[in-house]
């Protein structure tokens, strides 16, 4: 336990402002999206400069605390957060610019991505980022993980949009790593926290992010959804007709329920598939024709910038406090056909929870254009990368071993159905097998040379960070124990 005397010697050392429990702010910190995540730190700082960040994390090692960094609160895990140690809440520092001649937007990383939609919009230059698909994550961690957008086979993934960052590392320098670095430790930085993972290597409290014009000032977006049971046919048409589409055209997919049309108070199950068309309204509706002829019971097809789509339908797939457990894979090319749709069909149909879906990015594009050894993100070949949400009441606690054990049943199926080859680090889970493998391939290796070089105290450790010896085994009954801890 960290002394309340050590706490006012900190408070007289920075400028920001340190929470503690009773504190009316404390609550609205350690609250997530993921409402199963109940965590209580010692102290929670709210720094207002780089000082503040470095000082913090000069404190935590001196008194051998537990230490994370809170972004925009949507750790998948609640990795953001601990129990008794110190929380640095980064959302004081969240001043943005933007360079009209290099055309990159500089921005402090306690902003989530409606802060930078918002700021882009307003200058008016209809330049934007390559930025999350809801607008209330933050971009630290989720472009340390990679970073997938609706307009990543137009410009690739977060990362590759990425000039260069300043990150305070553990030994309470600021460094500034990016394009323009010269030595080898900092080009192996940077090298990492493109796709490394958040918390691993040290704080990142600013980036320069390259802004991208749209190929047309709006975009065809929507969603279209179909009767849950016409999966296969969609499904097999959606498979091969990926392969067929120009990059411009992105169409991610979702599975679970919606209202039905007549009796509101019900609900029908559905496969859904969401085109977002980098391009001419005309050629977009030309290239999505053909999802039409199944017979959607429902769509919903707009003429939208990237912000606008952005505030619409960014906040659907928000967990909302509910408690969740959270799957992700990696799917080849041809690994979303016939096979897989009976898997959604079969586990959809068997849902403990009407809140539960499935979704998932459609990859390729410019993705694919770097190698998967150019940044930490391994899994640049990956056509379809899935997501399960299984979302129960926080008040059943009761409810949690048949909603987990069923969202993990499932991905372990969908992974054999569709020919996995990995999982996605930004939607971590406590209970993947053989994660180091599965979040960064071959690239691992590396990524445990450079955390050791700039980490030798691993200072930065948390249940699945780079080096962690860690290891669910999966075997039933499943563990659900590593659910309930950061380390």
């Amino acid at each position: 336990m960290i002394p309340q005397s050590a706490i006012s010697d900190l408070a007289r050392k920075i400028c920001g402002r340190i929470l503690q429990a009773g504190d009316a702010a404390y609550d609205a910190v350690v609250k997530i999206d993921n409402g199963r995540v109940q965590r209580r730190p010692r102290i929670i700082i709210q720094p207002q400069n780089y000082g503040d960040v470095a000082e913090t994390l000069k404190f935590a090692i001196a008194h051998q605390a537990v230490f994370t960094v809170k972004g925009g609160g949507h750790s998948a895990a609640g990795y953001c957060l601990n129990d008794n140690g110190i929380v640095l809440d980064m959302r004081p520092l969240n001043k943005i610019t933007f360079d009209r001649k290099k055309g990159t937007l500089t921005a402090q990383m306690g902003v989530i991505w409606y802060d930078v939609y918002k700021y882009m919009v307003d200058t008016g230059t209809g330049l934007f980022p390559v930025g999350g698909g809801c607008p209330t994550v933050a971009p630290p961690g989720f472009m340390q993980g990679g970073g997938y957008s609706f307009v990543s086979r137009s410009y690739g993934m977060s990362i590759d949009n990425l000039e260069g960052m300043k990150v305070v590392t553990p030994d309470g320098k600021l460094r500034h790593v990016g394009h323009h670095s010269k030595t080898a430790e900092d080009k192996d930085l940077f090298w990492a926290l493109r796709g490394g993972g958040g918390g691993n290597f040290g704080i990142v409290v600013e980036m320069e992010m390259r802004m991208q014009p749209p190929k047309t000032e709006k975009m065809l977006v929507g969603q279209i959804r179909y009767p849950l049971e016409r999966a296969g046919e969609v499904l097999s048409y959606y498979n091969e007709w990926v392969e067929k589409i120009p990059d411009e055209m992105s169409c991610y997919g979702f599975c679970g329920h919606q209202p039905d049309a007549i009796n509101k108070s019900a609900n029908v199950k559905v496969l859904g598939l969401t085109p977002v068309f980098n391009g001419d309204w005309a050629k977009g509706m030309e290239l999505i024709k053909g999802l039409t002829k199944f017979a959607p019971i429902y769509a919903d097809l707009r003429n939208m910038t990237l912000p606008e789509w952005e505030f619409y339908n960014g906040t659907t797939t928000l967990v909302a406090n509910r408690s969740a457990y959270i799957r992700s894979s990696m799917v080849p090319a041809g690994g979303m056909g016939l096979k897989t749709a009976k898997v959604f069909m079969d586990y959809m149909n068997d849902c403990p929870s009407p809140y539960t879906f499935a979704v998932w990015t459609l990859g390729g594009g410019a993705i694919s254009e770097h190698a998967s050894d150019e940044t930490a993100f391994y899994h640049r070949e990956a056509k379809f990368i899935p997501e399960v949400k299984s979302i129960w009441d926080a008040d059943s606690p009761g409810d949690a071993r048949a909603n987990v054990e069923w969202a993990y049943d499932f991905f372990e199926d969908l992974n054999k159905a569709s020919g996995a080859t990995g999982a996605y680090v930004n939607y971590i889970d406590p209970l993947q097998t053989d994660w180091a493998r599965m979040y960064y391939g071959s690239n691992y290796k590396r990524l445990l040379k450079i955390k050791k070089q700039i980490d030798p105290q691993n200072v930065f450790s948390f249940l699945q960070s780079i080096g962690s010896p860690f290891e669910p085994d999966g075997r039933r009954p499943l563990d659900l124990n590593p659910l309930n801890r950061t380390v």
